[in-house]
């Protein structure tokens, strides 16, 4: 069974679908107010996938987190990569208080994450600190997440063929980079319908994929039933 933020995702491209299957029966084809709606809707395709795949991302992190805290892990068993990018922003915060004014945020500090790094220690994780640093789901950003729950990469650890494993890595830089010009107003970024397509085909392929891997990480790493 796919986790419910696969479910949630998947469901969120019919709307991708429905956009794209939108007509317009007073124009004709190849009337230029068609060609521009046609390119608007490809536009508007592409921007919606893109949240649609980061907001997967976020949603699959407070899943995993939400399943970890429900069995009382110790801390001990979590990547350093992971603990340490979950006391960063305290710590951090700690290093631009004045020593005079510390002794709340230590006092805090110690209550939230001191068990992850003592023997035998359990306690509550904060899944927003562990994409606190995300600004959008480009490639390498993945790869840096998934590494968190100890897998190198993400993208060689769910294929088996190199050219797989590429056409993952170019679709999503692909859908990413697409994005983020139409937002910053490039008006020359556009998608035709056969684009848009195999984005999703790809994405999609993607998301479910990684959906089972992290899934059993998650059960063999913790000795824990797979979170979905």
């Amino acid at each position: 069974m796919p986790s419910q933020a696969l479910q949630s995702f998947l469901g969120a491209v019919d709307e991708i679908d429905a956009l794209g299957t939108a007509s317009h029966p007073s124009l004709a084809p190849d009337d230029p107010g068609s060609l521009r709606i046609a390119r608007a809707v490809g536009r508007g395709q592409i921007v919606l996938l893109s949240s649609h795949f980061e907001r997967y991302i976020y949603a699959l992190n407070e899943e995993l987190i939400m399943a970890l805290n429900s069995q009382n892990v110790q801390g001990e068993r979590l990547t350093e990569t992971f603990r340490l990018q979950h006391s960063m922003s305290p710590i951090d915060e700690l290093a631009l208080t004045d020593w005079s004014r510390r002794g709340d945020q230590l006092k805090d500090f110690v209550v939230s994450d001191a068990w992850l790094w003592m023997p035998q220690s359990s306690g509550t994780i904060a899944h927003a600190r562990l994409l606190a640093w995300m600004r959008a789901p480009h490639p390498k950003n993945l790869v840096r997440y998934f590494k968190l729950w100890g897998i190198e990469d993400v993208f060689t650890a769910i294929t088996r063929k190199p050219t797989t494993r590429q056409a993952f890595w170019l679709s999503v830089q692909g859908l990413v980079d697409l994005r983020n010009n139409i937002a910053h107003g490039d008006y020359l970024a556009q998608a035709t319908q056969g684009d848009v397509r195999q984005y999703v085909k790809q994405v999609s392929e993607f998301c479910k994929r990684t959906d089972r891997k992290i899934a059993g990480v998650v059960a063999s790493r913790f000795g824990i039933a797979a979170p979905w």
